[in-house]
């Protein structure tokens, strides 16, 4: 048999990862788009094909969600700094998440506790409340992904009807408002660090030049 992962002959289905080819991003919009690709075949193949790609679908939006919030956690995390350098800061910043959790409702109130150290816009509530309801649908990660939990339980009991289209959109509503905030600690990011750059260049021109005032 065959390897499985191996460069194949035809260039139509290559792919590239590693290096430059991949990076965090990578990895949060993947599980994006595949979500939305699983969607968009699923609405098109009709019943009853559709029914099994829910869990995928589901698993990998929230795998979305989960990793996002975490990226976001610690680029504020990375911005907090500068703002103390710049004193900048609106409150003191607690103590770091541990990232090793899964909870999407712990992820989301430490991101919004970040950013309220670092501006004063707020979270919006409808986006709050869309993720806390996911959150609330899979609060282990584990339901889309095993048909049991680890106590035996089975996670999906009785028969349920979810919208696949309603869901697609409320996540690229969630994704796309997150990927304001990214774009938003980039951008404060980056004019936080040219602050820095000319506060210290005019301090150090200041320094160098201190005895051409006593003349």
């Amino acid at each position: 048999m065959a390897k499985i992962f191996e460069r194949g002959l035809s260039d139509y289905s290559n792919v590239t990862v590693g290096k430059n080819f991949t990076n965090e991003a990578s990895y949060i919009i993947g599980y994006w788009e595949a979500g939305d690709i699983l969607v968009n075949e699923a609405i098109a193949l009709h019943h009853p094909l559709k029914d099994r790609l829910f869990f995928p679908i589901c698993y990998n939006y929230r795998q979305f969600i989960e990793l996002c919030l975490k990226y976001l956690i610690l680029s504020a995390e990375e911005i907090y700094p500068l703002c103390e350098t710049c004193n900048m800061q609106r409150k003191k910043y607690g103590e770091k998440l541990s990232k090793k959790t899964h909870s999407i409702e712990t992820l989301l109130n430490s991101l919004i506790a970040t950013l309220d150290c670092i501006s004063e816009e707020k979270f919006d509530e409808d986006i709050k409340k869309s993720i806390l309801e996911y959150h609330k649908m899979d609060e282990t990660g584990q339901k889309f992904r095993y048909p049991k939990s680890t106590k035996n339980d089975v996670h999906f009991e009785f028969r349920e009807d979810y919208d696949l289209e309603k869901i697609k959109n409320a996540i690229n509503t969630i994704g796309n408002y997150l990927m304001g905030i990214d774009i938003y600690l980039s951008e404060f990011g980056k004019f936080l660090k040219t602050y820095i750059a000319e506060m210290e260049a005019m301090y150090n021109y200041e320094y160098e030049h201190q005895e051409d005032y006593y003349f």
